[in-house]
């Protein structure tokens, strides 16, 4: 065998040389292990549309209960009550039903021209670079604008909400996986309460 095919297939969500361009692992998985194993930390990951479709209903295997990134998985730290992304069924489906009433049509619209201005903003200044990252340049600020803009947080405050929340998820480079803040969700906000 020769080509990339003869190198053993190794994928790792800790490694952030695999980050920086994850394509063609992921290419690789979808054509020669669809159900990959990671021995060095004990997982599954499904790589193919179809698979994943079909399991996303299977919530009581897939819980986001336990946490939704693999430092908190692997770590088997308790995530914390309240917050819309760890929760499951029934819980989950009561609070996004709540939460819906936010995001209407309507209060879409309400919020449309701080949304355009937002993005005029942080891409005019790209004007006759040449290109630019869609994801850095805007995609990553996007959600957290929109939603800030919703509930009717300051914009000023709405970076800092951004930042502070990456800052506990992100893992640096060096750190063992197994290295989890103890302090990660302290003083997080908690969009529900039990």
């Amino acid at each position: 065998m020769t080509g990339t095919s003869a190198v053993e297939l190794y994928y790792d969500p800790f490694d952030i040389e695999i980050d920086y361009d994850p394509y063609p692992v992921w290419k690789r998985m979808w054509e020669e292990a669809p159900l990959y194993y990671n021995e060095k930390y004990n997982f599954y990951a499904l790589s193919r549309y179809e698979d994943v479709a079909r399991e996303l209903p299977n919530w009581q295997t897939y819980r986001s209960g336990r946490g939704t990134t693999a430092d908190i998985l692997l770590t088997n730290i308790a995530v914390p009550l309240g917050i819309l992304l760890f929760e499951d069924p029934s819980l989950h489906d009561l609070h996004r039903r709540l939460l819906s009433r936010v995001f209407t049509r309507r209060r879409m619209l309400a919020v449309e021209s701080l949304v355009r201005g937002f993005c005029v903003r942080e891409l005019d200044p790209l004007i006759g670079a040449g290109g630019f990252d869609f994801i850095a340049d805007l995609g990553a600020m996007m959600p957290m604008r929109a939603i800030g803009y919703l509930l009717g947080i300051p914009e000023q405050d709405q970076a800092n909400i951004r930042d502070r929340g990456g800052a506990f998820l992100e893992l640096s480079k060096g750190r063992n996986p197994g290295e989890v803040n103890p302090n990660l969700f302290q003083d997080s906000i908690v969009v529900f309460a039990e």
